[in-house]
């Protein structure tokens, strides 16, 4: 895990690339007079910003860190005249979120793990949320009872108004009485009451964020997160595009600035003042908004894909700066004589469009879900009301009675399901492309389907949700919200690092503890009590169980089974130690044996013990007997001749 209680200090290591990579900035840094630390202004960019400290020996009392949320000159300018020491709170608090994320990792998923009997489940704070949203749903929709309800809608010539029975119900929002709307549906004489005309107007969406070029990617273009954020990357690598993991909607004023600009001159519908957005309260506003970094480039990318989505991003980010598009509403009010006492009521709407505004550039909000958008941008339209005098009294041509049903919720997209853990405060900019790809495609909890790329748990999805449920407070949607509050404590001084984690180590060992308690193993070993894993086949071999208590290195059960369709079966015949010499290295070599099973051939072997030493060498059985004469691998000298 690498970090331990109680000082909860991380014992941090290089990775083989990270040795490559400390060894040449060292070298670079030798080279240079000064140095100025440039990473992200938010806690992971601060600790960054740390650990180059520490790897490249700099004075952590010197002022050699900057920072800017956007990559221009005038920026960076500022930044460089005003460095400043690296801000030790904020590393402590990215790396309080780290460990905790380390905890539920490396402590829950091995237990969780052997009550499945699965050796490649795991639990994390922001994966297992995701899965649990997904679950969750698809239990809503598996409960959903469906609800016949019933409308009426009057036909006119080229227009139809629709009856308004909210005030009649007490309570819900549905009328399920089918014979009262069917007298409701024989009405065909009206008063109109009232005829208004009204204008309404619809701004554009906010230039993107991360989580909503996800979504416009999966919703306008089909791509998965993932490869969104790949497209992205590259544009980024092309210079086409600013920074694309970015949890802010802010334009910097040079961008601004580009954009009107641009728009003037392409005799674009501009504002008279720069629109802008206000960040959520979670927002750490590392960057600005996802956008080209030309706004007079029009076409940018090496392959379609990056053109398509460099479309969206342009489109968007010059669309956050034109007009609200506007509509000409008329509102008619009809009402019928009462029936059984009750007042009846229609009413009657058109929308047109009179002024195109930023809909002369994208007609819809890329980001929504294309049959949501559709209808939206259709409401009303189709309607034709004419203008009306109050008083006068119409006869309808027709009567339409509208029988309707409630739905169950739909199913997450990968998009919606980004969407909801960015609601939720859950998951950063960087990570959401990683969390979908883990839950679908690594960790196989939830599966894809559909034209619309639906999200469905998969039965381990299902069982690991439900084993973690009812146990740890990590997979409530909560325990997010209040660790990040948590966590800007020890930034602003007023919580300690170890303190917290006492905290949440202490609550978390004691969840485990009566976790272990209480819920039973799936697959309990024959010898000694403890959960069997499974271990799925490979090119090199079929499947198999083993017992969590066995230690690689010799220690603990050593039972192992067989898999019969997914279950334990017969116990595997342990290797036995023989009286024969490795023609290698001389150590004893071990009889492996498999038995056969239904519809499998079983094998057999002879194998070097000194295997975790280096020696690789194997024999075939011949009879009960190693052929010394037929290693696997061929000594030097053989080779040689």
């Amino acid at each position: 895990m690498g970090v331990h209680a109680p000082d909860f200090r991380p014992d941090y290591v290089y990775t083989d690339r990270g040795k490559e990579v400390v060894a040449r900035l060292q070298r670079l840094a030798s080279e240079c007079e000064g140095i100025l630390l440039a990473s992200d202004l938010d806690r992971e960019g601060e600790a960054i910003a740390w650990h180059l400290q520490q790897v490249l020996k700099l004075d952590i009392k010197n002022a050699n860190r900057i920072t800017f949320n956007e990559i221009t000159k005038k920026a960076i300018q500022a930044a460089v005249q005003n460095p400043r020491t690296i801000n030790l709170q904020d590393v402590a608090a990215q790396e309080a979120r780290r460990v905790v994320d380390r905890f539920i990792g490396y402590m829950v998923s091995p237990i969780v793990a052997e009550i499945l009997g699965d050796r490649t489940i795991s639990a994390g704070r922001v994966q297992s949320i995701a899965v649990r949203l997904v679950v969750d749903r698809e239990n809503e929709i598996n409960g959903h009872s469906v609800l016949h309800h019933f409308g009426v809608s009057l036909r006119f010539a080229g227009w139809d108004a629709k009856w308004q029975f909210k005030e009649l119900l007490d309570g819900g929002k549905h009328w399920t009485d089918q014979a009262f709307a069917e007298k409701v549906a024989a009405v065909r004489n009206v008063q109109v009451v009232s005829c208004e005309d009204s204008d309404t107007q619809s701004s554009p969406p906010a230039p993107f964020s991360t989580s909503t070029l996800q979504a416009a990617g999966s919703n306008t273009l089909g791509f998965n997160p993932k490869k969104t954020m790949e497209l992205a990357q590259k544009l980024y690598e092309q210079g086409a595009i600013t920074y694309m993991r970015t949890d802010s909607a802010a334009l910097s004023q040079d961008a601004l600035d580009a954009i009107f600009a641009h728009g003037r001159e392409a005799g674009l519908p501009m504002l008279d003042a720069p629109r802008v957005w206000k960040d959520g309260d979670d927002a750490q506003g590392a960057h600005e908004a996802i956008r080209p970094s030309q706004i007079d480039v029009l076409e940018a990318g090496e392959s379609e894909d990056e053109r398509k989505l460099y479309r969206l991003i342009w489109a968007r980010t010059v669309g956050s700066q034109l007009q609200e598009a506007r509509f000409a509403v008329r509102t008619a009010v009809l009402k019928a004589e009462d029936i059984d006492g009750k007042a009846i009521q229609f009413v009657a709407r058109s929308k047109k469009l009179v002024h195109q505004g930023w809909k002369a550039l994208t007609p819809v909000d890329t980001a929504m879900d294309p049959d949501d958008a559709a209808a939206a941008d259709k409401e009303d339209g189709d309607n034709q009301v004419p203008l009306l005098t109050p008083g006068d009294y119409l006869d309808a041509n027709s009567a339409d009675l509208v029988k309707g049903k409630t739905n169950p919720p739909g199913r997450y997209t990968e998009a919606s399901l980004v969407a909801e853990l960015k609601r939720r405060g859950i998951g950063r900019p960087s990570t959401y492309g990683a969390i979908i790809e883990t839950v679908t495609s690594t960790r196989g909890y939830l599966e894809v389907s559909g034209k619309k790329k639906q999200l469905k748990p998969t039965a381990r999805g299902n069982r690991l949700i439900n084993v973690i449920r009812a146990n740890f407070k990590f997979i409530e949607f909560d325990f997010t919200k209040i660790l990040e509050t948590q966590l800007e404590a020890i930034a602003t001084g007023k919580q300690t690092y170890k303190s917290l984690l006492g905290i949440v180590h202490k609550r978390l060992s004691d969840e485990i503890n009566e976790f272990k308690s209480k819920v039973k193993v799936l697959h309990p070993c024959p010898k000694c009590g403890r959960g069997l894993l499974f271990n799925p086949a490979t090119k090199k071999g079929s499947a198999w169980w083993n017992c969590s208590a066995y230690d690689p290195e010799g220690e603990g059960c050593d039972y192992h089974a067989q898999d019969a369709d997914g279950e334990p079966g017969k116990a595997s015949t342990g290797p036995t130690m023989t009286e024969y010499a490795c023609g290698s290295c001389g150590k004893p070599l071990v009889h492996m044996v498999k038995e056969a099973t239904d519809g499998e051939g079983g094998w057999q072997f002879f194998s070097c013990s000194g295997y975790k030493q280096g020696c690789k060498q194997s024999y075939p059985d011949r009879e009960g007997q190693p052929d010394l004469t037929a290693p696997r691998i061929k000594s030097k000298e053989a080779m040689q001749e």
